[in-house]
């Protein structure tokens, strides 16, 4: 990338660089596109000058992990502009808004060519670089400069419910309901109460997700019944006799962002019943019973 440089006196540099005076501009990025099936449709990436449209960048979708309280991130600026000028230091940034216009607010200290970032809330976070040439006699700072906008992707809270479609919560294994009990998720909310950039963030519901439906048959947790249903519902038409409870696993789409060995971006819920976990009782239907003669009065 190519950058224009404006020369500073030294005296003069050090002065307006420690400063670190908020720079304000107009809303450019990021603002995401629903239903989010992808990181283009999270507006992720890269941008010049603040000018869209943003790059995509896959990497830029992050997972958040609670055992670290959001992800680790490791930004790297270029070691020149492409056009002969080897930066000497660099100016990083943390883009903020109001709604209206961004404030570019300096993180103090940070002036080498790696921006270390840890523990980022979920939602969106969007940082800025300039790059600094010192030749000796004058510091000269780039006019252009690069945005990066990231977004970590936040925990998702799913609530399920059943509708019993006026069936007792019991019936025999032959006697499956023709209207079945239909389980369902009925909400998926994602929180963003951590991040103060003030960026407005795509709701849970806004997000493809994928779906697959489990029982727990006779309390045996360690090897959970796969109901091989990967939509939003489930109707409920097992006929192995039992005492069945369920629960839902939800994951986001991995055309968003693959989830890999990550175990803690896996979302369940277990279907409520008044507060205690939904039970649905199979129970045997008896066979025929047999006749014999008994005492006989000829």
């Amino acid at each position: 990338m190519k950058f224009i440089t404006t020369t500073l006196k030294r005296g003069l540099a050090v002065l307006i660089f420690a400063a670190g005076m908020p720079v304000f501009a107009q809303i450019v990025a990021p603002v995401p596109t629903t239903p989010v099936t992808s990181p283009g449709d999270l507006n992720v990436g890269t941008l010049t000058n603040n000018t869209g449209p943003v790059n995509t960048v896959e990497g830029a979708v992050l997972f958040y992990n609670p055992a670290t309280n959001g992800p680790e991130v490791t930004l790297t600026a270029s070691l020149d502009d492409g056009a002969g000028n080897t930066f000497t230091a660099y100016e990083w940034y943390n883009i903020t808004t109001d709604g209206t216009t961004e404030t570019a607010n300096e993180i103090s200290g940070e002036s080498a060519q790696n921006l270390v970032r840890t523990a980022l809330a979920p939602g969106y976070h969007k940082f800025r670089v300039y790059g600094l040439v010192d030749d000796g006699n004058v510091i000269c700072q780039s006019d252009d400069y690069e945005d990066i906008i990231l977004f970590v992707l936040s925990p998702l809270t799913v609530t399920t419910t059943f509708n019993d479609n006026g069936n007792p919560l019991a019936y025999c294994s032959t006697d499956v309901p023709a209207t079945p009990i239909e389980l369902s998720v009925s909400d998926i909310a994602a929180d963003y109460t951590d991040n103060a950039n003030g960026y407005s963030n795509p709701g849970g519901g806004d997000f493809e997700v994928s779906y697959q439906w489990f029982a727990i048959k006779d309390g045996d947790t360690g090897n959970p019944v796969d109901l091989e249903t990967t939509t939003d519902s489930y109707s409920v038409t097992l006929t192995d006799t039992g005492t069945y409870t369920f629960y839902v696993e939800v994951e986001y789409a991995t055309s968003i962002k693959d989830k890999g060995a990550r175990d803690y971006v896996m979302y369940t819920s277990t279907v409520q019943n008044a507060g205690s976990d939904l039970e649905i009782v199979v129970s045997p239907t008896p066979g025929s019973p047999t006749i014999t003669i008994g005492g006989v009065t000829d």
